[in-house]
């Protein structure tokens, strides 16, 4: 591959955590070129298949480099095209490093390089709505599989938690807020704009598919139906492992919109249980193991400064560990696994089903990645919820 600049633009106008993830969707490979007319020196940030994986600025290397170009509010950048040979240093998944920065950028952790006008437009566009709820965007729409359109006004709920339904769309034109309803109240979780998937990947192609969630139009709404055959037809091709993955993955997205349902309604998500459960993976260890469980039950567990946060529980069928290609924001290097007297696994070689997520079409590829991205925000407002909960209860 020959080196190429194939776009560059003000961070004023895209900021990085929208950069970031226009390269991940696109599976770019390259360089971020940052200047700031400010600082003496530039600033690199290494991308391999749409991930981060090294980055460095001055003395700054890996993460800690990565982190502080979130303050740097008024640079120039370019990305350029070409072969990625560094160590692959950074760890987390892009979504992760995404939301740490904007979240250590707001708490003041990383200083704040550029003009005060820009930090407002920034705080504007990308984190958080006027309720505080995160906004998830979709990648670019692939209309092939677009075979209708429909517009739903403000107030609809498109999806109503509970009701069968195994429509599939895609957010064409403005905003919509995810609620999800307990017996205590309804819980908003994130609002979902442009590009945005409404229903779950595999939701739809079971019988009698129940929602988990209510899906509101704030504003008027404009969706896209996906075809439903084309994508079936896809889904029905892959091996019964991918499946299999894909389906324990949602599984998480559930549990963890639950986890932050209840954490929005103040209600307790912490965990006291660790000492009376093994360890099974550790965020100290570098472990890249992934396990299909065979039986009892696998706890992940996020430790925040308010305490140990439980996540999800996985049972037999589900998988845990590592999986490059769907970063969750949760184990191997951001959550940790416990595992119940009674769990057995098996080691799992992702190898074949690697080579299959490969020749998956691009919108699948969007699709799968789309989910990914769902459960690492979900998370990340989880721990927002209860960092805030912690900082604002009275001291002893």
């Amino acid at each position: 591959m020959t080196s190429k600049v194939v776009l560059k633009g003000s961070i004023a106008f895209i900021e990085l955590g929208e950069l970031l993830q226009q390269l991940g969707t696109s599976g770019s490979t390259g360089v971020v070129k940052l200047v700031c007319e400010l600082l003496e020196d530039p600033g690199y940030i290494f991308i391999k298949e749409g991930n981060p994986i090294n980055a460095e600025c001055a003395d700054l290397k890996g993460i800690e480099a990565l982190n502080s170009f979130f303050g740097w509010t008024s640079a120039e950048f370019e990305f350029i095209q070409e072969n990625v040979t560094c160590d692959p240093v950074i760890k987390k998944s892009r979504m992760e490093i995404i939301l740490d920065g904007l979240r250590m950028f707001d708490d003041g952790l990383i200083p704040e390089v550029g003009a005060r006008s820009h930090v407002e437009e920034r705080g504007q566009k990308r984190g958080k709505t006027e309720n505080d709820l995160p906004v998830i965007k979709g990648p670019v729409i692939d209309y092939v599989y677009v075979v209708d359109e429909e517009e739903f006004p403000d107030g609809t709920d498109v999806v109503a938690q509970d009701r069968f339904g195994n429509w599939f769309w895609v957010i064409l034109a403005g905003k919509m807020e995810v609620i999800r309803i307990l017996p205590e109240g309804g819980a908003p979780i994130v609002q979902l704009a442009d590009g945005a998937y409404i229903g779950s990947i595999v939701s739809f192609l079971r019988e009698g598919n129940v929602r988990s969630a209510t899906v509101k139009a704030i504003g008027n709404v404009q969706l896209g139906v996906l075809d439903s055959e084309l994508i079936s037809r896809e889904y029905s091709a892959m091996t019964d492992d991918l499946q299999s993955i894909l389906i324990s993955v949602d599984k998480r997205l559930r549990q963890v919109t639950d986890v932050c349902a209840m954490a929005v309604l103040e209600q307790n998500v912490m965990t006291d249980r660790l000492k009376k459960m093994k360890l099974l993976i550790s965020t100290d260890k570098n472990e890249n193991k992934c396990l299909r469980i065979t039986a009892g039950e696998a706890h992940v567990i996020r430790s925040s400064p308010a305490g140990d946060i439980h996540l999800c529980t996985l049972s037999q069928g589900d998988f845990v560990g590592a999986i490059p290609f769907l970063s969750t924001s949760h184990e191997p290097y951001s959550a940790t696994v416990y595992a119940s007297k009674d769990f057995n696994a098996e080691a799992f070689d992702l190898g074949n089903v690697r080579k299959e997520y490969d020749r998956l079409s691009q919108t699948f590829k969007n699709m799968i990645d789309y989910l990914s991205t769902s459960i690492s925000v979900t998370t990340g407002r989880v721990l927002d919820l209860t960092r805030t909960k912690s900082a604002n209860a009275p001291e002893s």
